[in-house]
C-alpha cells in the first residue's frame, strides 16, 4: 500500500488518496513503501458491560474483607458477586470491595494495592497483584461470538435506554458502564522487522488495551490521541491465517466520565495501523513551524477571496525520531514544501544525527520562504510539508508529511485580535462534539456540516468545548477558514494533565486554523489542591511553549473562582466565561497590557417550534432574542475584547439547560440536536453574517456562507426565505391556533431597518428595528391564514417570510440535506465505509407546507445500495425514543435520519487488498469492495396513513473529488 500519511493519521480514507501525490517521491528510492497506514476501524467485536463467565476461585488470592479503601473508583455493580466479576475480568483491577449492608453505595475497584484504608467490618473485597495475566476477554483465545460486531466511530453509551434514575442528569440520563471491545487481525508477514503501531484518534474515557493477553497500555485521557507499539509485544503473530491471528483487546470504562455534560463512550473516533521502518518519526512529532516575517499585502486589493501573500517567511520544520532498532543509526532528515498545486517551493536536509537504541532525537532546518501565500478567512492557502527520513545506507525508513498553513497573527491588548496584520473580531461559537443518533461518535461529514452552518450564520471562530477535537474537524476548520481556540481537558497539579496538554499542543499545532491553546475551562481552571493557580500555569504554559512557541496560552476562567487572577499572571490571553461588560472593565483597567476574549457567553435557551414557555410541559420559547442582544453586545462597544465564543451554536445530549427530567438534552444551541435551526439562528444571520458584509465585506466577514436549511419546507435544495443582497427577515412564531391565545405577540428578526407585518394581506403596521435588535407586534388577533413579514430599506422591499396556518396531515417528504450543495457538504457520499450522511422526513399537508403540530411516527428504511441506518432523532429535548432504530416520531413536522455507508470501495485496490489481509471479520459488516456499487442509497420514510418518499444519495469511489476535505476546499474556490 503506498502510501505517504500525516504524521499521526490518515485522518479519514478520503485523505488517503490526496497523500498518494508524494508516492512518486519516494518510490524510486524505496524497494517497498517507508510507511503505510491502513484504516483500522471496522470489525470489532464489542460488549457492554462485563461477560458472563465465572470467576476463578482463585482469582483474588487475598481477602481484603472488613476493610474500606480510600480513593478508588465507583463503577457497576450491584451485589459483591457482580462487583467481583467486573474487577476479574479487568487485568489492571487489584482491589474489589462492596457494603452489603447498603447496595446503594455500590462497587469500588482500584489499580493498585497501595491505597490507605481502614478496618470497617461492613465491606466485602478481594485483592491481587496486577496486571492479571491473560484474563478474561483480554486472552487471545477468549470466546467473542456471541459478541456484536460494530465498526469505529463508536459510541456505545448513546444506544442505551434513557433512566432517570440509573442515568445522571448531566449525561442526558443514559446509563453508563465499562465495554470491551475485541479485534481479530492478522500482521502481514513482509512487515515483520518494521515498527508497528496502532494509532487511536480518541477512546472514552480510561482504555486499557492489549495484545493476545498482555497488556502494553493504559491510557487515562478520553480526548487525547494516543498510539500503541505491536512489533514488540511478547505474544505477537505475523502472517496470514487464523493461526497467526492476534487480538488486540480494549478495556474501556464512561463511568464517572470527566467533565458534566454527555461524553459518550467506547472508540469513537478513528484508529489506524501503522507500519514503518525500525528507525521512523515518533507518532505526532512532526512539525512546520511557520512565521510570516516579510511585509503583508493583498493579491487583489478589491477582491478578498483572492487571498494574502508575503515576501518572506521562515519554516522550521522539526522531527522527532525513534530508534525501535537494537543497533544505532545515522540519520537525515529531507524535508520539501510544496505549494498547493504540488510545486516544490522550497527544501533542505538537515545534518546527520546518530540515534542510539531506543532513542530519541530531534532534528530541524530552517528555510527561507519567498513570496508566501497566506492562509486568511476568505481564502485558506495551504501547503504540504514532506519529511522523509534518510539512513546513512539503505533506502528511506520512513517518510510522511502535514499540511500547514502560513499566517500572522496577534493579540493587542487595546484593539483586540489581528490576521495577517488585519483586525478580526471573533464571531463564534463553544460547541461539544456530539450529535443527534451517533452521540460522540460524530462522522466526518456531519462534522463539516457543523462547520458549514457555524459559516451559515456568520460564525468565524469555534471554541472546543471543553477537551481536543477529533483531528478530521481541525482539518475541515483549516479549508473553510474558521478560527480555533484549542482546549485541553483537565488542569491542576497532575503530571498526567500536563502531559495532556503537551499531547494535544504536538497534535494539532500544525493547523493554521488553531490561533490559541487553553488550559481549561471555568471551576476546572481552579483546583481544589496543589500549587498557586500560578505556578500551576507556567507548568502548563511551558509544556505547550516547549511544542510551539508561536501561539498563546489562555483559559476560560470566571473571575469569582479565581479573584486574584492568578492564573491570568501565567496566560498570554485571559477569556472570561458569562461575564458582563462591567468585569471587562475592571480587568483592562488593572491589567491594560492584558489582551482578552469573551472565551464563553450567552447561554440563551430556546426550543424549536414552541412560541410560548410552558414550565410545566416543561417546554422553552423559540424566542430569545433579548439574550442574544444583550449578551454579544458586551464585545461591541469595547475594541479591547478580541471577540465572543457563543454558548453554544447546536444543541448536545446532557445538561439539560431549564429543567431536568423529562429533558435529557440542552437548548442552548440556535441549531437543535439534529440540525434544524431554530429562529434564532436567524438572528446571528441577520446580524453577525449580513451586517458586516454591509460594512464592506472587513476582514472578519465570512467567506462564501450557505443558506440554512429551511424547516418550513420538504424541499431538498430549499433555503430560508431569504434575498442575497445581505438582508433577510425571519418570523418567530408559527402562525397556528393555540387554546386561549386568541391574540398574541409576534416577533420578527432582521438587520433591515424597517419590518412590516401583513395578516392575510392587511398591514398589521410596521415597526423599526434598531441595531441587533428585532421587531415586535402585540396583541395581535389569531386569524388563519398567512402572516407575513417585509424587510424594507428605505421604503424598498429588500426580504420576505411568511408563516403559514397549515392543514391536516397529508403525505411525507423526504429530503438530503448531507450531501448537499446546498448545504456546502458535496454531492455525493465516498465508499471508505465511515461516511455518513443526513434526510430530513418532513410531514407536509396537502398543500406541501409543513405540518408545525405533526408528530407522527416515521419509520426510515434502506430500500437498496450501500448504507444503513446509523442513528435517528428530531431535535426534541424530551424525547426518550432510541437513538439508534429505525423509526422515529416527528417533532414539529420534523424528523432525522443518519445514513452511513457500509462499503469500502475509495482508494487503491491495493489497499482494499491489505485491509482484507489484515482484517479477520473485514467484510462481515462492511463490504470491502474491488469495485464500487454503481447505484447510490435509496432511502425510505414511511408513516402510517400517509404513504412513503424516497430518496436516492448519490455515491462515489473518487476521493480527490468528493471526499469530506476536497469538498471543504472546494467550497471556499468558489471565488
Amino acid at each position: 500500500v503506498n502510501l505517504i500519511g500525516s504524521t499521526h493519521r490518515v485522518t479519514s480514507a478520503p485523505m488517503q488518496n490526496v497523500l498518494l501525490l508524494l508516492l512518486s517521491l519516494v518510490a524510486a528510492t524505496a524497494a517497498s513503501p517507508p510507511r503505510e497506514i491502513v484504516n483500522f476501524d471496522f470489525a470489532w467485536k464489542y460488549l457492554w458491560g462485563t461477560p458472563d463467565a465465572a470467576c476463578p476461585p482463585n482469582a483474588f488470592p487475598k481477602n481484603c474483607s472488613n476493610i474500606e479503601f480510600e480513593g478508588l473508583k465507583k463503577t457497576t455493580g450491584s451485589s459483591a458477586e457482580e462487583c467481583m466479576a467486573v474487577c476479574c475480568v479487568d487485568p489492571t483491577c487489584a482491589i474489589w470491595q462492596f457494603e452489603p449492608s447498603s447496595p446503594s453505595t455500590g462497587c469500588w475497584i482500584g489499580t493498585n494495592l497501595n491505597y490507605s484504608y481502614a478496618n470497617n467490618s461492613k465491606w466485602l473485597g478481594g485483592c491481587r497483584p496486577t496486571p492479571a495475566i491473560d484474563v478474561g476477554p483480554a486472552a487471545r483465545n477468549f470466546s467473542d461470538d456471541s459478541w456484536e460486531l460494530v465498526d469505529a466511530p463508536h459510541d456505545p453509551v448513546v444506544g442505551g435506554t434513557y433512566n432517570n434514575v440509573t442515568g445522571p442528569a448531566s449525561h442526558a440520563y443514559l446509563p453508563q458502564n465499562v465495554t470491551w471491545y475485541r479485534k481479530h487481525f492478522n500482521i502481514p508477514s513482509d512487515w515483520k522487522g518494521k515498527s508497528i503501531w496502532v494509532y487511536f484518534d480518541g477512546v472514552f474515557r480510561a482504555s486499557t488495551v492489549f495484545l493476545n493477553g498482555e497488556m502494553l497500555l493504559l491510557h487515562d485521557s478520553g480526548y487525547t490521541s494516543f498510539s500503541v507499539r505491536l512489533d514488540n509485544a511478547s505474544m505477537v503473530l505475523y502472517g496470514d491465517g487464523d493461526a497467526n491471528s492476534n487480538v488486540i483487546a480494549l478495556f474501556t470504562t464512561s463511568v464517572g466520565g470527566s467533565g458534566w455534560w454527555y461524553e459518550g463512550g467506547g472508540i469513537y473516533r478513528h484508529a489506524y495501523i501503522v507500519a514503518a521502518g525500525s528507525a521512523h518519526f515518533v507518532p505526532d512529532g512532526l512539525y512546520g513551524a511557520t512565521n510570516v516575517t516579510g511585509s503583508v499585502k493583498a493579491n487583489d486589493a478589491s477582491d478578498p477571496t483572492k487571498g494574502m501573500m508575503s515576501d518572506m517567511a521562515v519554516l522550521n520544520p522539526i522531527a522527532d525520531v525513534v530508534n525501535d532498532g537494537a543497533s544505532a543509526v545515522q540519520i537525515k532528515v529531507q524535508f520539501s514544501l510544496f505549494d498547493a498545486t504540488g510545486a516544490s517551493v522550497a527544501s533542505g536536509t538537515t545534518d546527520s544525527a546518530s540515534v542510539g537504541p531506543n532513542q530519541t532525537a530531534t532534528v530541524h532546518a530552517e528555510m527561507q520562504v519567498k513570496n508566501v501565500q497566506l492562509w486568511t478567512a476568505a481564502r485558506t492557502y495551504l501547503y504540504t510539508l514532506q519529511f522523509m527520513l534518510v539512513p546513512s545506507s539503505g533506502p528511506p525508513t520512513d517518510s510522511a508529511n502535514v499540511t500547514i498553513g502560513f499566517r500572522r497573527t496577534r493579540w493587542d491588548a487595546t484593539t483586540g485580535f489581528y490576521l495577517n496584520d488585519a483586525h478580526f473580531k471573533w464571531r463564534g461559537f463553544c460547541d461539544h462534539n456530539d450529535f443527534t443518533g451517533v452521540g460522540v461518535a460524530v462522522p466526518d461529514r456531519i462534522n463539516l456540516f457543523r462547520a458549514q452552518m457555524v459559516k451559515a450564520v456568520g460564525g468565524n471562530a469555534w471554541r472546543m468545548s471543553h477537551n481536543p477535537p477529533t483531528p478530521p474537524l481541525l482539518d475541515v476548520l483549516d479549508r473553510l477558514g474558521i478560527v480555533v481556540w484549542d482546549e485541553n481537558r483537565n488542569f491542576g497539579n497532575n503530571s498526567e494533565w500536563v502531559l495532556n496538554q503537551r499531547d494535544m499542543v504536538r497534535r494539532d499545532r500544525n493547523h493554521p486554523s488553531v490561533m490559541v491553546w487553553s488550559f481549561c475551562n471555568e471551576g476546572g481552571c481552579a483546583p481544589a489542591h496543589g500549587p498557586d493557580l500560578t505556578a500551576i500555569g507556567e507548568i502548563f504554559k511551558k509544556a505547550s511553549k516547549d511544542q510551539d512557541s508561536y501561539r498563546p496560552v489562555s483559559a476560560n476562567v470566571i473571575p469569582g473562582i479565581d479573584p486574584n487572577a492568578s492564573l491570568s499572571d501565567a496566560i498570554d490571553v485571559t477569556g472570561f466565561s458569562h461575564q458582563g461588560g462591567q468585569t471587562f472593565d475592571k480587568f483592562h483597567s488593572k491589567y491594560p497590557s492584558r489582551p482578552t476574549i469573551a472565551s464563553e457567553c450567552c447561554s440563551c435557551t430556546t426550543q424549536r417550534g414552541e412560541d410560548v414557555r410552558n414550565s410545566s410541559v416543561p417546554t422553552l420559547s423559540n424566542f430569545n432574542g433579548d439574550c442574544d442582544s444583550s449578551q454579544t453586545g458586551v464585545q461591541y462597544s469595547r475594541d479591547f475584547i478580541a471577540g465572543t465564543l457563543v454558548w453554544t451554536l447546536f444543541d448536545y445530549y446532557g445538561e439539560p439547560s431549564d429543567y431536568h427530567w423529562p429533558q435529557v438534552s440542552s437548548a442552548f444551541g440556535s441549531i437543535d440536536l439534529a440540525g434544524f435551526p431554530k429562529a434564532s439562528a436567524f438572528w446571528y444571520r441577520s446580524w453577525w453574517l449580513y451586517d458586516p458584509i454591509n460594512q464592506s465585506q472587513p476582514s472578519d466577514s465570512v467567506y462564501f456562507p450557505p443558506p440554512l436549511p429551511n424547516p418550513a419546507t420538504g424541499d431538498s435544495t430549499a433555503a430560508a426565505n431569504e434575498d442575497h443582497n445581505g438582508h433577510l427577515v425571519h418570523i418567530v412564531q408559527s402562525w397556528e391556533p393555540r387554546s386561549n391565545a386568541d391574540t398574541r405577540t409576534i416577533q420578527a428578526y432582521s438587520n433591515a431597518p424597517t419590518i412590516e407585518l401583513f395578516l392575510n394581506g392587511k398591514s398589521l403596521g410596521a415597526q423599526n428595528v434598531s441595531y441587533r435588535q428585532y421587531a415586535k407586534w402585540s396583541n395581535v388577533a389569531y386569524s388563519p391564514g398567512n402572516l407575513t413579514a417585509v424587510a424594507r430599506v428605505g421604503g424598498t422591499s429588500v426580504a420576505s417570510h411568511t408563516v403559514l396556518t397549515s392543514g391536516a396531515a397529508a403525505s411525507v417528504r423526504l429530503a438530503i440535506d448531507v450531501p448537499s450543495q446546498t448545504t456546502g457538504t458535496g454531492q455525493s457520499l465516498v465508499l471508505d465505509g465511515t461516511d455518513a450522511g443526513l434526510v430530513r422526513a418532513t410531514i407536509l399537508d396537502s398543500k406541501g407546507n409543513v405540518v408545525r403540530s405533526a408528530s407522527h411516527n416515521v419509520t426510515f428504511r434502506i430500500v437498496s445500495g450501500p448504507g444503513r441506518i446509523a442513528g435517528v432523532g428530531n431535535g426534541n429535548p424530551m424525547c426518550h425514543e432510541p437513538n439508534q432504530a429505525t423509526w422515529r416520531s416527528a417533532f414539529h413536522g420534523l424528523a432525522r435520519a443518519v445514513v452511513r455507508v457500509t462499503e469500502h470501495a475509495s482508494g487503491s485496490t491495493s489497499l482494499r487488498r491489505r485491509l482484507i489481509q489484515i482484517d479477520r471479520d473485514g467484510g462481515k459488516r462492511t463490504q470491502i469492495a474491488e469495485s464500487p456499487s454503481a447505484s447510490g442509497i435509496v432511502v425510505e420514510a414511511s408513516v402510517e396513513g400517509l404513504g412513503s418518499s424516497q430518496v436516492t444519495i448519490p455515491v462515489s469511489s473518487d476521493v480527490d473529488a468528493d471526499g469530506v476535505l476536497a469538498t471543504a476546499a472546494k467550497w471556499m474556490m468558489q471565488g
